[in-house]
């Protein structure tokens, strides 16, 4: 995103990152940056509907306009002191969250979220194409629109944070990498679902990664890095110090973990740091750049690449 950081291992939006103590820590462990725990439009919503209800001002016009713009401030106000307070406790970069749905809800407190001195914004675009009205074109129409109206708002970096959802991923990261963003973060992760089959009822399945996801991770990063026209933050699985490595190795410029510091706590951060001292040292790397990317795909045609590597290890399995 154009910061000075001092690590490439950043710490993504979580619940840990809503706590000024614990981000102090993070600071300590040696993380490069923090992305503060996202707003989401939705809370912003229901704090309005909420006080709408438990109110008997929807016959006043003037009352409903109160409570409205009172509600919306309360909540921006909650997030921008959260900003402000970790930049007066912390040097290494904020930057704010926003996870949103639609191109207009959160825009009015933008500019509101730059003035408290955030170094950036990652907008977290959470968008499940799951509705059959929706084609891939209003898709992705909706995430150009979102990065064009920031972009207009607010002059500090901006990164985008998205699913692997679509149609032509490589194309369509590429095209956002081309609008003046200043960083792209794959991929954010939708809650897993699954079946109370007594109760019958959904219910939300395991909140974090797994080991395993770090391999699709991988692959996309290989992809990706040589696309995107603009810094490539990676993230997803990382469970382990080798796995940050590897993202960086396949193209990444920053590795983001959540998952690994509620099952390892924080100094996960330090163990990852010193790991990749550590690797450095063994293969006569003096700089991450000398080694980003040494295993990213840098043919002009990465399908026949992975097709190639699909059949070599697979054909000869019994």
């Amino acid at each position: 995103m154009g910061l000075e950081i001092s690590s490439p291992i950043i710490v993504g939006s979580c619940g840990l990152t809503s706590d000024i103590e614990t981000i102090k820590k993070i600071e300590k462990a040696g993380a490069g940056a923090v992305i503060l725990k996202s707003i989401f439009e939705e809370q912003i919503l229901n704090e309005t509907s909420n006080n709408v209800r438990n109110q008997e001002f929807y016959t006043f016009p003037e009352a409903y306009d109160y409570v409205m713009n009172y509600s919306q401030s309360h909540a921006v106000d909650k997030y921008i002191d959260l900003i402000q307070k970790a930049k007066q406790t912390v040097k290494i970069p904020i930057i704010a969250s926003i996870n949103c749905i639609s191109s207009a809800e959160w825009l009015n407190f933008a500019t509101n979220i730059e003035q408290a001195g955030a170094d950036g914004i990652e907008l977290n675009m959470f968008l499940l194409p799951s509705d059959v009205n929706m084609t891939t074109d209003d898709v992705e129409r909706f995430y150009e629109d979102t990065i064009r109206i920031i972009r207009r708002a607010v002059r500090i970096p901006i990164s985008v944070k998205i699913s692997n959802h679509f149609t032509d991923l490589a194309h369509f990261v590429q095209r956002l990498s081309l609008m003046s963003i200043a960083n792209i973060n794959i991929f954010n992760r939708f809650m897993m679902m699954d079946v109370d089959i007594d109760e019958l009822k959904a219910k939300p399945a395991h909140i974090t990664t797994n080991k395993d996801e770090i391999y699709e991770t991988i692959r996309w990063t290989a992809i990706l890095s040589n696309v995107v026209k603009c810094p490539l933050t990676a993230g997803g699985g990382v469970h382990n110090e080798a796995d940050a490595v590897k993202l960086l190795l396949a193209g990444a410029n920053t590795v983001q973990i959540v998952s690994s510091l509620y099952d390892k706590g924080i100094d996960f951060i330090t163990e990852c740091n010193e790991f990749l001292a550590q690797y450095m040292l063994k293969h006569k790397y003096n700089t991450i750049e000398e080694f980003r990317g040494k295993i990213s795909l840098k043919s002009n045609q990465p399908s026949a690449f992975l097709r190639v590597q699909f059949m070599k290890y697979f054909s000869d399995m019994k």
